[in-house]
């Protein structure tokens, strides 16, 4: 761990970090405050849904059934969502721009 000494260009104030090179992070120490990152938020809250359950499917051989079926049949949705996003996309490509400006182009007169 380091511990590094800051002044502020603006005000001259002294601040400190130390840093966390095993968690690749770092804590401010005192006069300053970190600004708020959400994929922190987004990361623990991850941690915490993972670890539960793991827990809940320690001694549960069905619950672990069930949220393998629950991811199984997550994963199936979000490819039919994919599938029909690419076939979205290729009608949308098979039109052209010269086709819709031609098409604007008669609609108005």
């Amino acid at each position: 761990m380091f511990r590094f000494y800051f002044k502020c260009t603006n005000c001259s104030a002294e601040f400190t970090i130390e840093t966390d090179p095993q968690n690749s992070d770092y804590v401010v120490e005192s006069g300053a405050t970190r600004n708020f990152e959400p994929w922190r938020a987004e990361d623990a809250k991850a941690e915490r849904q993972r670890r539960k359950r793991e827990f809940e499917e320690m001694g549960d051989a069905l619950k672990s059934l069930e949220n393998k079926t629950l991811d199984f049949k997550r994963e199936m949705d979000n490819l039919a969502t994919l599938d029909e996003l690419k076939s979205l996309k290729s009608r949308q490509s098979a039109v052209g721009f010269e086709a819709m400006l031609e098409d604007l182009h008669c609609n108005s007169c």
